[in-house]
């Protein structure tokens, strides 16, 4: 039966509604809308139901020649497109298609940018979506689960399992850090290899010189000395020695999703139940937390928030400026604040959180994916194109080129692009980064906005802690009990 003009419309647009959402997430440290492609000085800041994916179970498959040959002319010819609003200015793309057809010259790709309204990463997935119900999405692209995209795109069958390609090939999925393929999996199957990531908010950057004057003296991190406690009262005291030149002795990327669960980690909780299907905010350990931030802001005032800052300023920049002693930022920050502190006059180091009861240390994960098309008529082209990009020459690249953070493999953390002391102090986090808790009814895109919207009244004292922390647990409850999308 034909479906008219109008039907057809009106169901892509109700699909479309489903994929689009705002996520609320931080970037370089700083909490920032949704709307920029994540790993760009990006927003933040990225499972199945529960933080421990299930094993990847591909069947044995007998490889063909074509697989495991893997020389020039090893496939037959095709023409795949590569369809992706992660290319930067192009000019990663066309070194990544360039020295892939010297391998496989019978291979055609077609690079297709995505063109974003407004730098809002968000408008992309509802075009993607429409392409594919018009059946012209390219061979290759992106459904980043941070954003919650990869889980309604494999649900809709727009992607698919890649289990039987990494078996057929005998592809080493131990070339990434191992955090980055758990990302990659959901219902038991593995729907694509690591694009963008990092580990998240579980860090900080203070300004060496204002601890040093205010007469602090950070503990080693490795010590038993280091803990949540004794961070808040470095806060404190730093901070009532910079308020005096109308500074601040932190800034944290609260309310913002991310943030949240990297506080409430801290104290041995979350924000979500393990299945995703309860908001535990309210509950003993999240709530003490919760009450650690929110007590620094307005019991001690030592937090810079968006109800006391500068208007014409923001957090990273305050930082630069020498006006905020402690910056809640990940690894993504550090470059951040590099490029933003050209002439070098701003001391600073990093530190990830205090390890919680269980040896971790908080942290969530955030990153992407690459997907393969399942209408795609050319599976092993594309799937070798994949394997191409993610190699450690393309992961490298993806970086120093098209301004993405691809921090997913260990074997590119040599490399001169990550030498920086602050950032390598990262790296300990990326062999056993948290991934993040699956809402069970996948209503992620409305979720992340509650954080913001409730959470921003209760960050600036401008609601009790219990009642402003009930009316947040409430509404994202609500959202949970919804059905499945």
């Amino acid at each position: 039966m034909r479906m008219s003009a109008r039907t057809r419309r009106a169901s892509l647009a109700g699909l479309a509604g489903t994929l689009a959402g705002v996520v609320a997430v931080a970037c370089g440290g700083e909490a920032a809308p949704a709307a920029k492609p994540e790993p760009t000085k990006a927003p933040a800041a990225a499972a199945p139901t529960a933080v421990k994916p299930e094993p990847t179970k591909a069947p044995a498959a007998a490889p063909t020649a074509a697989a495991q040959a893997g020389g020039a002319k090893s496939l037959p010819a095709a023409t795949i497109a590569w369809e992706t609003f992660r290319g930067g200015d192009g000019k990663w793309p066309e070194l990544m298609i360039k020295t892939f057809s010297e391998k496989f010259p019978n291979v055609k790709v077609e690079y297709r940018p995505i063109a974003l309204d407004n730098n809002n990463q968000q408008s992309a997935y509802p075009k993607m979506l429409a392409a594919a119900q018009a059946g012209s999405l390219g061979d290759l692209h992106a459904w980043d689960p941070s954003h919650w995209q990869m889980y309604q795109a494999a649900k809709r069958k727009i992607i698919q399992p890649v289990d039987e390609l990494i078996a057929r090939d005998k592809y080493d999925l131990a070339q990434f850090f191992k955090p980055f393929i758990d990302y990659q999996k959901w219902q038991g199957k593995t729907w694509g290899l690591p694009s963008w990531g990092w580990t998240g908010q579980d860090g900080l950057l203070y300004n060496t010189q204002l601890i040093e004057a205010a007469g602090v003296t950070m503990p080693d991190p490795k010590s038993p000395d280091w803990t949540m406690a004794k961070l808040y009262e470095i806060v404190v005291k730093v901070g009532k020695y910079v308020e005096k030149t109308q500074g601040f002795g932190l800034w944290t990327t609260l309310p913002g999703s991310p943030g949240t669960t990297t506080l409430t980690r801290a104290f041995n909780s979350d924000k979500f139940s393990e299945d995703g299907k309860k908001a535990i905010l309210t509950e003993t350990a999240a709530k003490e937390g919760m009450r650690w931030v929110y007590d620094l802001a307005n019991k001690e005032k030592v937090v810079a928030t968006a109800g006391n800052m500068p208007k014409d300023i923001n957090a990273d920049q305050l930082f630069v400026n020498g006006q905020l002693a402690i910056s809640h930022q990940g690894s993504l920050g550090v470059f951040t604040i590099n490029r933003l502190n050209k002439d070098g006059a701003l001391k600073f180091k990093s530190v990830l959180f205090p390890k919680r009861k269980d040896g971790k240390r908080p942290s969530e994960l955030r990153g992407g994916t690459w997907n393969l098309n399942a209408a795609t008529k050319a599976p092993d082209q594309t799937w070798e194109f994949l394997k191409h990009i993610v190699s450690k020459d393309g992961a490298l690249t993806f970086n120093t080129m098209s301004g993405n953070q691809a921090n997913v493999r260990p074997d590119i953390m040599k490399d001169e692009y990550f030498k920086d002391p602050n950032f390598q102090n990262y790296l300990e986090n990326f062999e056993g980064a948290m991934v993040h808790i699956i809402p069970a009814n996948l209503r992620g895109t409305e979720l992340d906005p509650v954080f913001a919207e409730k959470g921003n009244p209760w960050y600036l004292g401008q609601v009790g802690f219990e009642d402003g922390l009930k009316a947040w647990n409430d509404e994202l409850q609500r959202i949970l009990d919804q059905p499945e999308m």
